[in-house]
């Protein structure tokens, strides 16, 4: 029974990697479970066994996605440590996570939430609106401690969102530099420019 279960997970892993491949290249509104399936060498009767209908794989994508981001991201905000590391953490922890998976968060980012049913929309956005609170906290706090300028926590905030959000867009798992290279680099600019006084962050 255990291995039977083992061989599900991995053909549902498989069709949520090959709807991510599908949705990141065509958009999700463009794109039909017969490519999906076509993708993987399948057929559509076989998706249909996994999931419901081609919502269900964008909200799965999501709630991967999403649920993997939250995770790292709570460990790193219950650490003792000052705030600016804990956003630097939170950065390159981001990084390392979409680079795991790109292709799956280059989907995330296209925001196609707008198409999930009302239900899932809802729990979506939740997550995506808990993680943007536990940046904005940590901004929060750096500011309050003096380690960073007084500023506006809510555009600071979209700043280093939008910073990371965009970088499945152009993450290449074989170019010059590593995941975690990048994340260091990400973690340094975008840190450094809320530093109280500007410096090594």
């Amino acid at each position: 029974m255990a291995k039977r279960a083992t061989k599900q997970e991995k053909r549902r892993e498989q069709i949520l990697q090959g709807a991510a491949k599908v949705f990141s290249k065509k958009g999700y509104h463009a794109s039909t479970v017969e490519e999906i399936a076509k993708e993987l060498g399948l057929t559509k009767a076989s998706i249909y066994y996994y999931v419901r209908d081609k919502s269900e794989l964008l909200y799965q994508l999501y709630r991967r996605a999403m649920d993997a981001l939250l995770e790292s991201q709570k460990e790193i905000m219950a650490r003792p440590d000052p705030p600016d590391q804990k956003l630097r953490a939170i950065i390159e922890e981001y990084v390392r996570i979409a680079g795991d998976a790109h292709t799956m968060y280059s989907v995330v980012i296209l925001r196609e939430h707008h198409a999930l049913p009302p239900r899932q929309r809802k729990e979506i956005i939740a997550l995506r609106d808990e993680y943007e609170h536990n940046v904005r906290r940590c901004i929060e706090e750096g500011v309050a401690q003096g380690i960073f300028m007084p500023t506006d926590v809510k555009m600071a905030a979209y700043v280093v969102l939008g910073a990371l959000n965009w970088i499945p867009n152009w993450y290449n798992p074989r170019g010059a530099l590593s995941k975690e290279e990048i994340g260091r680099i990400f973690a340094h600019h975008l840190v450094r420019g809320l530093l109280k006084t500007p410096g090594e962050a």
